[in-house]
C-alpha cells in the first residue's frame, strides 16, 4: 500500500514555504498599513511575488520527495504554511480591531494550495530531468 502523504516531504515543503513567506507576509502587512494616503506601496507587490515564489518552492520540495503523490504533498505543504502564517495574521488583525474575511482566507488557502500543486509539478519535472528519465530541455 502506498501512503499518499509523506510526512517528511510535507514538513520540508512547509518549512521552506514558511521561512520565505512569513517574513514577506509581515513586510506586506507593514507596507500596506504604512500608507497615509490609502494607496499602498508598490513594494507590497514585491512581497506578494516572494510569497508566490515561496509556495512554488515549497511545493516543488514536497513534490520531489513524494514521487508517488507529488501534487497532494505539494498542496498539503503549502496549505500548512499558509494556515500558520494566516492564523498569526488573523490574530494580529483581531487584536488591532480589524475584521477578518473568512471567505478571503478560504480563497487564499485554495490559491496557496494551487501554487503548491504547480510547484510540485515543477519539482517532479525537474527531478525527472535531473535523473535522466525525461527529455532534455534544449
Amino acid at each position: 500500500m502506498v501512503h499518499v502523504l509523506v510526512r517528511p516531504a510535507v514538513s520540508r515543503g512547509a518549512l521552506i514555504s514558511l521561512v520565505l513567506a512569513a517574513p514577506a507576509a509581515g513586510a506586506q502587512r507593514l507596507l500596506a498599513g504604512s500608507s497615509t494616503d490609502g494607496d499602498p506601496s508598490n513594494w507590497t507587490m514585491v512581497a506578494m511575488l516572494i510569497i508566490i515564489a515561496a509556495y512554488l518552492w515549497g511545493g516543488a520540495a514536497a513534490g520531489r520527495r513524494a514521487p508517488h503523490a507529488p501534487f497532494v504533498n505539494g498542496a498539503c505543504a503549502t496549505s500548512a504554511a499558509f494556515i500558520v502564517v494566516q492564523s498569526i495574521g488573523a490574530i494580529l488583525r483581531l487584536v488591532a480591531g480589524d475584521g477578518v474575511s473568512v471567505l478571503g482566507m478560504v480563497f487564499n488557502l485554495l490559491l496557496a494550495a494551487t501554487f503548491g500543486v504547480v510547484g510540485a509539478g515543477i519539482g517532479t519535472w525537474r527531478g525527472t530531468l535531473n535523473e535522466g528519465d525525461g527529455e532534455s530541455a534544449g
